[in-house]
């Protein structure tokens, strides 16, 4: 009888590692996982990570697990202590590392990724800018072991050892087979003025959710002597609203927007936001430059959007220093997302115990009224005279009228 007990224990404990293997979402049980989604907080920049679905079987061309890297943030060496504690570990392989423009809250980190990780492409727009900076991370990107350089991604590489994927766009990038991911823009024919406007454009699809990333793409110019004109499109939202919406379709339409350009003035035309319709929005800013404006927060706000920032909590921090605390997470199962910080503020901590301890104070103060009350209905409802006459009762109702 003990060796069937200790049998049917034994079983009971076998299938219970099983189901927790499964519950766990190991990809090698055949799980698919979940479209992950990292705004890494870099401080003023950007840096984006992708973690598409994986079953655990490999080269079938679908749920295949990619590693995505979109910008790289101001810092080759703070880059190097974010992204890994992330998720992407030291030695991983990024099948696509994608370099939006050449300014270098953008580019500078994907220096130093390049180092750390095995990259099998790289892309960028082609605009070739000044500086040894950017000189280093196209030399590093060109002589990377076992990878491609796509430089200008859409148009005609014209210096040997650069390919191009495309001479125009809509371009389309295999992430999966379950995944629709298009480039939507990019232009190498700009101005060292005019850098924003070359900004690799990539829109993402998966079943029902879907994300437009943005890099620093302008719609207007500055605000100047009071001429502030946020419905008349122009630059790269001009483009975008004139070649993917009509009438018919839409294929700005997007779950979640990277806001464009660090929440600039210069971007987030009212027609653009109208287009893109986004449920969330996310801002890298990190104190510096005065961004995110105001104005954009407030239209998009207006709009149905919710804003989530990566300096959340950088108020008295300097721009150095703003970066590290205010990553967020977004997954997705191609039906319904999660978006959340990775870190709890503390500020909202400390509102969620005042507001706590004033609800226990409020409980408080109606249960002793509550009481109270119980008490004078019984002290009027006590019969006149004799021992069971409350003396006081008199006077106190008599103060309720």
């Amino acid at each position: 009888m003990k060796k069937h007990i200790t049998a049917i224990i034994s079983l009971l404990l076998l299938l219970s590692l099983i189901t927790l293997r499964f519950s766990a979402g190991a990809a090698e049980d055949g799980i698919i996982t979940p479209l992950k989604i990292v705004m890494a907080d870099v401080g003023h920049g950007d840096c984006i990570w992708i973690k598409t679905p994986d079953d655990g079987i490999k080269g079938n061309g679908k749920y295949e697990g990619y590693n995505i890297v979109i910008d790289g943030g101001p810092s080759s060496r703070r880059i190097g202590n974010i992204l890994p504690p992330l998720g992407l570990k030291y030695g991983s392989k990024v099948d696509w590392m994608i370099n939006t423009h050449a300014h270098n809250d953008h580019y500078r980190g994907l220096i130093g990724l390049l180092d750390i990780y095995r990259v099998k492409r790289i892309l960028d727009p082609g605009y070739q800018s000044g500086g040894t900076a950017f000189g280093a991370f196209c030399w590093r990107a060109l002589i990377e072991p076992g990878g491609t350089f796509y430089s200008p991604v859409i148009g005609i590489a014209t210096i040997p050892g650069l390919k191009s994927l495309s001479q125009s766009v809509p371009c389309p990038l295999n992430w999966g087979d379950e995944l629709e991911v298009e480039i939507l823009y990019s232009n190498p024919a700009v101005t060292n003025d005019t850098v924003n406007d070359s900004s690799i454009v990539i829109h993402l699809q998966y079943n029902l959710f879907s994300m437009l990333f943005t890099g620093d793409e302008e719609g207007k110019y500055r605000p100047s002597d009071g001429y502030n004109d946020t419905d008349h499109p122009m630059k790269v939202e001009r483009f975008l609203l004139d070649h993917y919406v009509t009438e018919d379709k839409n294929l700005l339409k997007s779950t979640i927007i990277k806001i464009p350009h660090h929440g600039s003035e210069t971007s987030s035309t009212t027609p653009f936001i109208k287009a893109v319709g986004a449920k969330e929005g996310i801002i890298f800013a990190g104190n510096r430059h005065g961004l995110p404006d105001e104005t954009v927060i407030e239209r998009y706000e207006e709009h149905g959007c919710r804003i989530w920032r990566t300096d959340r909590m950088d108020e008295g921090k300097s721009g150095s220093e703003s970066h590290g605390d205010d990553s967020i997470i977004i997954t997705s199962n191609g039906i319904d997302y999660d978006i959340r910080y990775m870190n709890i503020d503390p500020r909202d901590t400390e509102a969620l115990a005042r507001k706590k301890r004033l609800e226990s104070e409020r409980r408080m103060r109606d249960e002793a009224e509550k009481k109270r009350g119980e008490e004078l209905a019984g002290s009027a409802a006590a019969p006149a005279g004799g021992a069971g006459k409350n003396l006081d009762a008199e006077p106190v109702l008599n103060t309720l009228d």
